[in-house]
């Protein structure tokens, strides 16, 4: 009787596995790298943006989702997969912003090579004094703090504004013009 009892219960179990397609959820999602992939439908899963995943689908067709709506969601894949992929897309994009930070700061490095410290100095206190455009001025501060002629503390202070509004790394939409002296 226990023999019968064992190989009914063996017979039942291979019958549920054949029947959900015969993988686990552990077999059919295969975590590769940064995509997961699903080994029935061949859709890979990839996170592109914050809390969203990408999905693109075996015909080249896309649609975004909601972590919560992938269907491995809340599954020890999951949780592995998504903290994976945070921490590869959060220093993706402080790569990017360290890249971008790092071209502002050489075009302005450019932009104010011909000036000698002493006369980038002026020119920006006449720019303040003159009232030129604050994204300006800020642009000129950068440099002024890159070149360690002034202290982030000490630059709120010329620009006469409070440090909390005060952003460094800001982007120029349009050429430099000169302030005259």
């Amino acid at each position: 009787m226990k023999k019968i009892s064992m190989f009914l219960i063996t017979t039942g179990m291979a019958f549920t596995v054949a029947c959900s397609g015969g993988k686990t959820e552990e077999e059919r999602y295969v975590y590769e790298g940064d995509k997961i992939v699903d080994e029935v439908t061949g859709d890979e899963y990839i996170m592109e943006e914050d809390d969203v995943i990408t999905v693109i689908h075996k015909d080249g067709s896309k649609e975004k989702l909601a972590i919560d709506e992938t269907p491995f969601y809340e599954s020890a894949l999951s949780e592995e997969y998504i903290n994976s992929l945070e921490s590869r897309y959060l220093a993706r994009k402080e790569s990017l912003l360290a890249e971008k930070k790092d071209k502002l700061k050489e075009a302005r490095k450019s932009r104010y090579a011909e000036f000698s410290d002493d006369d980038l100095l002026e020119r920006f206190k006449q720019a303040h004094k003159d009232g030129l455009d604050m994204t300006r001025q800020l642009d000129m501060m950068a440099e002024l703090v890159d070149r360690g002629l002034v202290s982030g503390d000490e630059a709120a202070d010329l620009l006469e504004i409070d440090p909390k509004m005060m952003d460094l790394d800001i982007e120029l939409e349009e050429p430099v013009e000169e302030v005259e002296n």
